[in-house]
């Protein structure tokens, strides 16, 4: 091939390197993340999300931490737009839930949308013995809910602080959004707070974004 012709073809494919580099460099210095939380001593925070409305990030950060019996480890939401997260451990796999869930409702029950008018509308499915089945939003996914060892459930106050013993089979942070933007979702958080009582490996998911996953480990 002529030297030439190599010469500019080399050019070309290193001009196309050094601009798809420089806008790559660009789309990441223009990613403005919220604030950290006030620094509390003996805690750890974890990012649950990040960037913003053209890339959004749904991981966890750090994904896996060490920490000893008795730290605390508080997850918030610097997400730009309102993406919201649950951190959620699920001990047992018959605790394991969904985001939308079907539940039994008599034929005869009207629902009205919110505000009234509005372009909205439960699915609705026609059943037996007059009754019918609707998808909503799963209420143990939306807001702070712990499943204890013998099945108690316990509806958490928003932005909630927990102490786990290891022993519960179901926790979940609620809804958690960025701060200011979590009054768009009345009742969820912007922050969730755990201290870890015992020793134990403890993976959690984001029930929403179910690949974005986490892992504390106690000693």
């Amino acid at each position: 091939m002529n030297s030439k012709i190599v010469f500019c073809l080399i050019t070309i494919v290193v001009t196309i390197a050094l601009v798809t580099a420089a806008g790559y460099t660009w789309r990441a210095t223009n990613i403005v993340y919220a604030a950290t939380p006030n620094p509390v001593k003996g805690m750890i925070n974890i990012q649950a999300g990040s960037g913003n409305a053209t890339a959004p990030l749904t991981t966890f950060s750090p994904q896996k931490i060490d920490i000893k019996r008795g730290d605390t480890v508080r997850w918030y939401n610097p997400t730009e737009v309102g993406e919201p997260h649950t951190v959620t451990f699920v001990m047992s796999n018959k605790t394991m839930t969904g985001f939308a869930m079907p539940f039994g409702v008599a034929s005869s029950t009207q629902f009205m949308s919110i505000p009234p008018n509005s372009n909205s509308e439960p699915v609705s499915i026609p059943g037996k013995d007059g009754m019918k089945t609707i998808v909503a939003i799963n209420s143990r996914v939306y807001n702070p809910v712990v499943i204890d060892s013998a099945n108690n459930v316990k509806t958490l106050k928003p932005n909630a602080t927990y102490v786990l013993n290891g022993n519960e089979k179901y926790i979940n942070s609620g809804f958690i959004l960025p701060k200011g933007q979590d009054k768009d979702y009345p009742g969820s958080s912007s922050t969730f707070t755990v201290m870890f009582q015992n020793s134990g490996i403890y993976k959690y998911v984001c029930i929403i974004h179910p690949w974005m996953t986490g892992e504390i480990v106690v000693r």
